[in-house]
């Protein structure tokens, strides 16, 4: 059964379905979305969450290469593949989290990151 068109939306689509496509691709869809959907704001909130989440899980994922790399030429390899695991598992953690948030069409914010980003970044905010 498909999501019912939003008249209210400059895409058509559902509010949910809209905001969870904003949260499957967090950093592209989040871009995307931001610049085609004006009028449905629960779309707009995971749009502007979608590009916090996938900005910061970028700069935070060249971060943890560059710092395994020095610890693989440190022989201590170890210890960057811990710090390589961990930081999967919370950024899996987060993105399952948006995901089943958007597509109940709830307006839900990533801890820590949103309300950083939000300070940084207040014009982006809807």
């Amino acid at each position: 059964m498909s999501s019912p068109s939003n008249p209210n939306s400059d895409t058509g689509l559902a509010s949910n379905l809209g905001a969870g496509l904003c949260a499957l691709f967090p950093l592209i869809g989040g871009i995307v979305f931001y610049f085609i959907e004006k009028k449905d704001q629960l779309v707009r909130h995971w749009a502007v969450q979608g590009i916090f989440f996938g900005g910061t899980s970028l700069v935070i994922s060249i971060v943890v290469s560059v710092v395994t790399g020095v610890l693989a030429v440190a022989h201590i390899g170890f210890l960057g593949f811990l710090i390589h695991f961990a930081w999967t598992i919370c950024w899996l953690i987060l993105w399952i989290l948006g995901l089943i948030n958007a597509f109940q069409g709830k307006r839900w914010e990533y801890p820590i990151i949103s309300e950083q980003c939000k300070k940084l970044f207040p014009k982006l905010v809807p």
